[in-house]
C-alpha cells in the first residue's frame, strides 16, 4: 500500500531528487516546470501553477505573503505495510488483539467475546 507524504519545501532536496518528489502548494495544487533562475535575487524560483507563471522565494514561500496557500511543499509516495487489529472491550478499557497484515486475516482471527471492530492502524497516522 502506498501512502502520500508531504514535507516542507527544500530546493536542494527537490533538485537532487526530482524523480522522487512532486512539488505542490499548501493548497494541494501541483507546480510544474519549477526552475531556479539564480540571476533573479528576489524570487528565483519560477513554475507553472494552475496554468499561470508564478514566482517563489528560494525557501518556497509565495511572493512574500506569510502563510500563503501557494507556499510550496514536497510530496512523495512511500510504501507502507498494512496493519490491521481487532478491538475488544476489557472492563472499562479497550484492548487490542494481534496485528495482522490484512483486514480479512484480522477478522478471521477475531473472537466474538467482547469484540468491537477491526481497524486499520495506518488510518490513525
Amino acid at each position: 500500500m502506498k501512502q502520500t507524504k508531504t514535507i516542507p519545501f527544500d530546493w536542494e532536496e527537490y533538485n537532487n531528487n526530482r524523480d522522487k518528489y512532486k512539488v505542490v502548494t499548501r493548497g494541494g495544487d501541483e507546480v510544474n516546470q519549477l526552475t531556479n533562475f539564480e540571476i533573479v535575487h528576489d524570487c528565483p524560483l519560477v513554475g507553472i501553477l494552475l496554468g499561470q507563471v508564478e514566482y517563489f522565494y528560494i525557501n518556497g514561500k509565495y511572493l512574500g505573503i506569510s502563510d500563503s496557500i501557494n507556499d510550496l511543499q514536497l510530496q512523495y509516495e512511500e510504501e507502507v505495510m498494512e496493519s490491521w487489529v481487532n478491538l475488544y472491550r476489557n472492563g472499562g478499557a479497550i484492548a487490542l488483539g494481534f496485528v495482522h497484515t490484512s483486514e480479512e486475516e484480522a477478522k478471521m482471527s477475531a473472537t466474538k467475546l467482547n469484540y468491537i471492530k477491526t481497524i486499520n492502524l495506518n488510518d490513525l497516522v
